[in-house]
């Protein structure tokens, strides 16, 4: 069973979880989405899945992009969605790329859910080590379930399968999608900056330029806070949040492993 996993990774939650699933289910190639962003996909693969971190209880949107203007599938292919989320919104997220799909005439299999440590840096520091632990053996455990489902290949199978909340969260997803572009402009630069430029080779969206030795930033902002996150001497900053915010990456992936990924 050849499988294909489309991942978007941005502290690299995700990225950890595709190797996970990958090891389980055997035969598995992992490509980042960001990779694909100038050409049409036409995985040759018994098997496709997306993977991406929930934002504001919906998908990316460059996860949006992807499946929009570059994904093709073919009939026979099985399709599933597996979602990473802090606290909850997998149920909504998955409806989104269960709609984009089907407006193409694909259909989602499946759709998963794995919660992972919280690194949206506006809301709060990155956790403690013994609670990211413990969530990094319960994804860990979840993600052995679900290479199971995966190898079946059950119909329409859904970790939840309602999501009540859909009405509210959709509201709330297209407010902070509007706020992307306005809350880029609350990035800024300290003292710290030593112009590695690690910022502008992380953004997934080359939004990220350098100028006079200090970043700027564009009007196309995915939010992911990669910049922000993997800076080595934490010189990006955001106003509003405390300089000394612990910031997140996730200690199984190395930076460069994504930055690798995005030129596939």
């Amino acid at each position: 069973m050849k499988t294909i996993l489309y991942y978007f990774s941005g502290t690299g939650n995700t990225l950890m979880l595709a190797r996970l699933l990958a090891k389980q289910l055997g035969d598995t190639k992992i490509i980042n989405v960001v990779s694909c962003n100038d050409s049409i996909v036409t995985p040759q693969a018994d098997v496709v899945g997306i993977l991406f971190p929930v934002y504001a209880f919906g998908a990316p949107r460059i996860i949006h992009d992807f499946i929009n203007n570059n994904l093709q599938i073919t009939d026979n292919t099985y399709v599933f969605s597996l979602t990473n989320y802090a606290s909850a919104g997998g149920p909504s997220a998955l409806k989104q790329v269960n709609t984009l799909l089907a407006a193409k005439g694909i259909q989602l299999n499946a759709g998963f859910g794995v919660p992972m440590p919280s690194n949206y840096i506006p809301f709060s520091g990155a956790e403690s080590q013994d609670k990211q632990n413990r969530r990094f053996l319960v994804s860990a455990e979840k993600i052995n379930s679900i290479a199971k489902i995966i190898k079946e290949r059950p119909e329409k199978y859904f970790y939840k399968k309602t999501c009540i909340f859909c009405f509210i969260t959709n509201i709330f997803y297209r407010i902070f999608m509007k706020k992307c572009v306005r809350d880029v402009r609350k990035n800024y630069v300290n003292d710290n900056c030593t112009a590695c430029g690690l910022c502008v080779k992380v953004c997934p969206t080359q939004n990220i330029k350098m100028v006079d030795k200090r970043p700027t930033w564009g009007d196309d902002c995915e939010q992911c806070l990669a910049c922000l996150q993997w800076c080595p001497s934490m010189a990006i900053q955001r106003k509003g949040v405390p300089e000394n915010r612990l910031r997140y990456q996730n200690p199984g992936i190395d930076v460069q492993d994504l930055i690798k990924d995005m030129h596939g």
